[in-house]
């Protein structure tokens, strides 16, 4: 069964913002689907449109819509703009094929609008989320121009630039998680200027990509990518890269440094994947949670079984695209009522692991 659960927290203590009414109802969620381990019949309705992309490009937020709330709920949006907010979506058991390990996490951050909407006997509570959550002592977000989070990368002539952009994000986002994993062969040239002022991380992750790719000349090279997911940054420049700088704030959890791929299984996909742009492709899935930028995937093989006979170079004799890939981005995109299948989803991007 489709499932969903949106937690709402107060960034100053931590504490379950919860519907009036239904306080210590719902666990330890705001709203959800779920429920004691339990499918819950009468869950809310609620849409999502959520896009994990790297930080260097300019993406916009995260939107949720909530069906079916009350008067009282319009009457509190407002006081829950700046408040934290996790949303966990994917499959829970309860249909044959769905499988509830890819269920988790897709999005994290801060409420950077709400307000509720109330049209004929439609009533909505519509969320804008903001990447980067709040705690008490620091705001959430990742800077803008009018509110700069005054990113200072101090990368000297001759280093390398892992140990440089690990001090750098851990002094933005103190508290946080921080997993750099990239070519110790990025070192900035001796001469160039050492220190470099960002107001916002995609600032930073702008010039840090384009600096990485103007170092490392390999064809194919992607450059370092930056990537906020709720209170962890992963940094890596490579889904295969096995050289780490030794600037790790902790043992790498960042998916570029797994040597695992993950399967994606036919009864996985919505239709077909398809180009998007060389060497890109497209793939659409079944929400799930479980796949990050830079984790890497197998499509499954043809389920067309020919004799040796019946071969023949005919195009559609075989699945399209064969080999390993990476993920360049995500977007789950969801309406949990809405009965068609391709209605709750993930749409990923993918690369090649090895282009030619």
């Amino acid at each position: 069964m489709r499932y969903y659960s949106i937690k709402i927290t107060n960034p100053s203590d931590g504490s379950l913002i919860s519907a009036p009414g239904f306080a210590g109802l719902l666990g330890n969620s705001s709203y959800t689907s779920f429920v004691n381990g339990q499918t819950l019949p009468g869950a809310l309705n609620v849409e999502i449109d959520c896009p994990i992309i790297d930080a260097a490009t300019s993406q916009g937020f995260a939107l949720l819509r909530i069906w079916g709330i009350s008067l009282a709920e319009i009457a509190q949006a407002n006081n829950l703009i700046n408040k934290n907010i996790t949303v966990f979506a994917g499959m829970q058991r309860g249909l044959p094929l769905a499988n509830p390990a890819q269920s988790g996490q897709i999005t994290s951050g801060f409420i950077y609008q709400c307000f509720g909407n109330w049209i004929g006997t439609d009533m909505t509570l519509d969320f804008v989320i903001s990447p980067g959550s709040a705690s008490g002592t620091n705001p959430g977000g990742i800077g803008t121009l009018a509110a700069p989070k005054n990113f200072t990368l101090n990368w000297q002539g001759g280093a390398p630039l892992g140990p440089a952009l690990q001090n750098c994000l851990q002094t933005a986002f103190p508290g946080y998680t921080v997993n750099v994993n990239i070519n110790s062969g990025i070192v900035r040239p001796s001469g160039d200027s050492p220190v470099g002022f960002y107001s916002t991380l995609e600032q930073l992750a702008q010039d840090v990509r384009t600096m990485s790719k103007s170092i490392i000349k390999t064809t194919g090279y992607a450059g370092v990518r930056i990537v906020l997911y709720g209170t962890t940054i992963n940094v890596a420049d490579s889904a295969s890269s096995s050289t780490s700088s030794s600037s790790s704030a902790s043992s790498s959890t960042s998916s570029s440094s797994s040597s695992n791929s993950t399967a994606i299984a036919f009864q996985d996909l919505i239709g077909q994947p398809t180009w998007i742009e060389s060497p890109n492709i497209q793939l659409k899935t079944v929400m799930r949670a479980d796949l990050k930028i830079w984790s890497k995937i197998t499509l499954p093989q043809t389920l067309i079984q020919n004799t040796s006979q019946a071969n023949s170079n005919i195009v559609n004799q075989k699945v399209n695209f064969q080999g390993g890939f990476y993920v360049v981005s995500l977007r789950h995109v969801g309406n949990f009522r809405q009965p068609s299948a391709d209605a709750w989803v993930s749409i990923i991007e993918a690369a090649p692991q090895n282009p030619s």
